[in-house]
């Protein structure tokens, strides 16, 4: 191990006692970087050096002449990872489907236990603006939709993952939408649709069947649209 992961490391193990002690929570401001290098004995670079490295991770926000503060941008962070992984070719957009597909599934089975009038309110004003005539008004009801099934669950865990992928993934989908006809649009509602009435209904296994059908559309789509750019 270098002297710069040393570092990071001594920086991550302080913030985290910080957090175990409860005297530093999420959106909580951490010490300066004074504070922080008198309390561990390092130099200024070296704090600052490690400081970078959790910003860029999603672990802290610096906020300009108010310091650094504890946040939970890992999905940002994730997000990163994943559109590397895209960009080298070490995974594909239907890989990331797939992957969708299955945090998806587990998802709606645990928000079937959970789901409550409030939730059920805000899924049918996102199934409403599916309906609009505007495409990216359509496409932001489509991410809305799935963050919500998500958040559903109550596992943070799945969101952060979910989120990253989505955001990956969200402009491949939308140019996907865009070339597909009017009937597959239709389509693509009614899905969304029935989703969300087995899940306000508690239906498991034809809700497990509708999400299914939801992602065969979409990675058929999406193999489409990889036939058509290798032979573009």
């Amino acid at each position: 191990m270098n002297s710069g992961q040393k570092v990071y490391f001594q920086v991550v193990e302080y913030i985290k006692e910080l957090v175990k002690t409860g005297q530093v929570e999420v959106g909580g401001r951490l010490p300066s970087e004074r504070e922080l290098m008198e309390r561990l004995g390092l130099s200024r670079n070296s704090i600052r050096e490690a400081l970078r490295t959790l910003e860029n991770m999603g672990i802290i926000e610096s906020r300009q002449g108010k310091g650094n503060y504890l946040a939970n941008n890992m999905g940002r962070s994730l997000s990163g990872v994943f559109s590397t992984l895209l960009l080298m070719k070490e995974t594909s957009y239907l890989e990331v489907s797939q992957l969708r597909h299955a945090m998806e599934m587990q998802a709606f089975y645990m928000a079937a236990d959970q789901i409550g009038p409030g939730e059920k309110q805000e899924f049918e004003e996102i199934i409403g603006r599916m309906r609009h005539p505007d495409a990216q008004e359509k496409n932001r009801a489509d991410h809305q939709f799935h963050q919500m099934l998500i958040r559903c669950s109550g596992n943070r865990l799945l969101q952060v993952v979910m989120d990253a992928l989505s955001e990956v993934c969200r402009e491949e989908i939308a140019m996907m939408r865009a070339d597909s006809a009017r009937d597959d649009e239709e389509k693509w509602r009614k899905l969304h649709e029935k989703i969300y009435h087995c899940l306000a209904a508690r239906d498991l296994k034809n809700g497990m069947k509708a999400i299914m059908e939801h992602y065969a559309w979409v990675d058929r789509g999406l193999r489409e649209i990889g036939e058509s750019g290798r032979n573009g």
